[in-house]
């Protein structure tokens, strides 16, 4: 009888043991999956296409300068190339690789709700299964009309409520990651805007840096003279980086306007102003742009995007 009882407590000893160590091993396959989960967010077939998968984010300046002359139909036709390029990249690849998408932001939020209902219906998303011969002249069709009517909203709403300006500091501050970033695909933002920056909620002062720049306060920086350049980087003088660790973002801003013709070198100075603080966040590929004919622009707008 002891024998029998011995023999039982030995077997269920080592089953016991073999089921912990089951356990364990199922634990540790379990913790090496969700460590591969966290590193990677996607799946290694659209990790290795990534170049190929495009995510363009188009933020839109929505303060005064659209009323400027013609300025909704630069910016109207300027958007209409964006949706050309992107639909000349999504006739290049084959269903099964789909996995691109395009939307437009703006900053801040328009109070307009019909504004924002419009720019849903610019998200557009391709991905497999979804009809190329149905969604490419959709595409173009919305954004050939949607942004005239969201300007056209936004006028109507300034007249009521004024301008609130342009928070584009904020927006790369608190948003840029989260709405423009994604790790499978090649993300870009285009910025349309004249190139000044201004929100009072976003006011900030370091030194020689800030988070605005206005026609006014750029008059104010003894810099109207040919060594602009060398005062600027002596006081260290720009924008306050509003983030960091952009190195997975394209940024192409388009508009630059010089809006005091009594200051020669204030287009230079604005676009000096742009490019060394989308360098000092991080940005691996920064290029601006002046306001120019549609159908120049239209030529770097497909240079950009489709890697020319």
């Amino acid at each position: 009888m002891k024998k029998v009882v011995f023999t039982s407590c030995l077997l269920f000893f080592f089953m016991s043991c073999a089921h912990d160590k089951k356990e364990k091993s199922k634990d540790h396959i379990s913790d090496k999956y969700q460590k591969t989960q966290t590193k990677n967010d996607c799946s290694d077939f659209l990790m290795k296409r990534k170049q190929e998968n495009l995510n363009i984010s188009i933020l839109l300046d929505l303060s005064d300068r659209i009323d400027l002359p013609n300025q909704q139909v630069k910016d109207s036709a300027y958007i209409l190339s964006l949706a050309k390029a992107f639909n000349i990249h999504i006739k290049s690849k084959k269903l099964g690789l789909l996995y691109d998408k395009m939307e437009v932001f703006f900053e801040p939020t328009p109070t307009d709700r019909k504004i924002n209902q419009i720019s849903d219906q610019l998200k557009i998303s391709y991905v497999k299964g979804v009809s190329k011969k149905e969604w490419i002249p959709k595409t173009i069709h919305l954004y050939e009309n949607n942004p005239s009517l969201i300007y056209n909203l936004a006028r109507s709403s300034s007249k009521k409520r004024g301008y609130p300006g342009s928070d584009t500091w904020r927006f790369f501050k608190d948003h840029v990651k989260d709405y423009c970033i994604e790790s499978c695909r090649r993300n870009i933002l285009v910025i349309l805007t004249d190139g000044y920056m201004y929100h009072k909620k976003s006011l900030r002062n370091d030194k020689n840096q800030t988070s605005y720049l206005t026609p006014r306060h750029l008059s104010k920086l003894g810099l109207n003279t040919p060594n602009w350049k060398e005062i600027m980087e002596k006081r260290n003088m720009g924008f306050i980086p509003a983030n960091n660790g952009l190195n997975d973002l394209e940024v192409l801003v388009i508009g630059i306007e010089n809006q005091n013709s009594k200051h020669p070198y204030a287009q230079d100075i604005i676009e000096a102003y742009w490019y060394n603080w989308l360098k000092s966040m991080g940005v691996k590929k920064p290029k601006i742009k002046n306001s120019d004919l549609p159908s120049n622009i239209e030529k770097i707008i497909f240079n950009f995007i489709l890697n020319k």
